[in-house]
């Protein structure tokens, strides 16, 4: 595995944690290898259409949707850093109620409040 494909994991992760990258460079290089294709160079590293922040919204409210703790944690982390407003992504997570429920919702809004009283931040 090169250096520059974890490094550009670290740089496109916006400082979330998320060891299973390291873990999967170790198991399987080449597959790590392609995958930066996909998720560094094709989606969240480059500027297309949709600025980042509109990036992590989205996977916000799908990883809510979906019910998927470690993705809205991470997509909510960096949503933040990449200029979100905490009610942003609140609304993001309302969003995905309609199709996932409100167990999505519940999911989200206690992660949200989680990094934020981790971040020494009340709620504006």
């Amino acid at each position: 595995m090169k250096k520059d494909t974890l490094e550009a994991f670290k740089q496109t992760s916006l400082g979330a944690e998320n060891s299973a990258y390291e873990v999967i460079a170790k198991l399987d290089p080449e597959y790590f290898e392609k995958l930066k294709g996909l998720y560094a160079d094709a989606t969240f590293g480059r500027e297309g259409a949709l600025p980042r922040k509109t990036k992590e919204l989205i996977m916000v409210g799908i990883t809510c949707a979906l019910c998927r703790p470690r993705g809205v944690r991470v997509h909510s982390e960096r949503a933040l850093k990449a200029g979100a407003t905490p009610k942003e992504v609140l609304e993001a997570m309302e969003i995905a109620a309609i199709p996932g429920g409100m167990p999505g919702l519940w999911l989200g809004v206690e992660t949200l409040q989680e990094i934020l009283k981790a971040k020494g931040q009340d709620f504006k």
